[in-house]
């Protein structure tokens, strides 16, 4: 996970050189995420009754465009897209919301949050032994499906042990953990009537089995504000282990006799964010001209960042990867769904 904040991110993007290094490829994606709202606006993706969200829309674009991702030229704002202004977009979201909302939902989001983070952390590691593979490698994939995909296993990596492979290691979780989730972000919200759920619990579901922030903004969006609300709580509670969750596997690795990495996460800054805007709504300091004008920017801001996931989603590469890893994350994916979906029902029976 970048050390720097979202601040130091922006302000050094306006340094001439930077800002000339990252223009072209935040200009690519953000032309792409406009294509799919002039789309969405006028209509264009309804078939029948049927309407494809502008998320997938600019998915679909962005998947077209990969074999640009290898571009120098559009490496850095791809990059800078798919990371810092998601997290913008991300953090501008809670001038929707109020702190009330954050406790509305009651215990279930925390305690979703924390089980899936712990419990897919744990399930990694023990697997990944089935699979042949290391348990620092099912640390690795555990935490990236547990906590929030490409962010936590950069972070993770940094705490782990070095090895000749820790770089190709680290390249697959961050590709396989965005190509799986990416995956889920469109069949989830397809099982809304097949679950039962609530808006709340389908929201709560969404936010709790969905690897990456990004994912889970995408899959909110297509059930609408409601929904996508509650699902980004809940994925920002498991963002919030992520400090936790690290710490514990850093402390796992050096109570094995082993040395940790030297590097340290930073802390999700974006998450911070969020709760400023959502206080600073709840006191009233928000006015509904400019939280209309905020939840348009979020939504193109997140829908830019789809179109730099989508760039860097290679099919190829991934279908070259060995098996083994590939099963390892597809059961954790497996894992963290079902484990979500009977910890709602279970929750629902006794009134949480």
């Amino acid at each position: 996970m970048p050390s720097n904040s979202i601040a130091v991110d922006i302000v050094r993007l306006w340094a001439p050189d930077n800002l000339r290094k990252a223009a072209p490829g935040i200009a690519l994606c953000a032309a792409i995420a406009a294509v799919a709202f002039v789309a969405n606006s006028n209509r264009w993706m309804q078939i029948g009754r049927v309407m494809i969200p502008p998320l997938i829309v600019t998915l679909a674009i962005g998947m077209c465009l990969q074999p640009l991702s290898n571009r120098h030229i559009l490496k850095p704002g791809l990059d800078f897209a798919g990371r810092t202004l998601l997290r913008v977009g991300v953090a501008l979201y809670g001038a929707q919301l109020t702190l009330g909302q954050l406790v509305d939902g009651g215990a279930l989001p925390v305690v979703i949050a924390i089980a899936a983070v712990g419990g897919t952390v744990v399930f990694g590691a023990m697997t990944a032994r089935l699979f042949g593979l290391t348990r620092d490698f099912g640390f690795l994939t555990g935490c990236a499906t547990g906590v929030c995909g490409a962010a936590a296993a950069m972070a993770t990596s940094a705490v782990l042990p070095r090895h000749e492979h820790s770089d190709r290691d680290l390249a697959f979780a961050v590709m396989g953990v965005n190509f799986i989730s990416t995956i889920t972000m469109v069949v989830y919200p397809t099982l809304h009537a097949a679950l039962g759920y609530s808006p709340f619990e389908m929201g709560v579901f969404l936010g709790g089995a969905i690897h990456d922030v990004a994912q889970v903004a995408g899959a909110g969006e297509t059930l609408g504000a409601e929904i996508l609300a509650v699902a980004i709580i809940t994925k920002l509670l498991r963002v919030a282990c992520l400090l936790p969750a690290v710490t514990a596997i850093a402390w796992w690795v050096a109570r094995g006799g082993e040395k940790a990495g030297d590097a340290r996460p930073a802390p999700p800054v974006f998450l911070f964010g969020f709760l400023l805007l959502a206080l600073a709504n709840s006191v009233g300091m928000v006015s509904p001209p400019i939280r209309s004008v905020l939840a348009q920017f979020s939504s193109f801001l997140i829908i830019t960042a789809i179109a730099a996931l989508g760039i860097k989603t290679s099919l190829l590469a991934l279908a070259r990867i060995g098996l083994a890893p590939v099963m390892l994350l597809v059961t954790e994916t497996v894992f963290i769904g079902l484990l979500v979906v009977c910890l709602i029902y279970g929750l629902r029976t006794i009134g949480m």
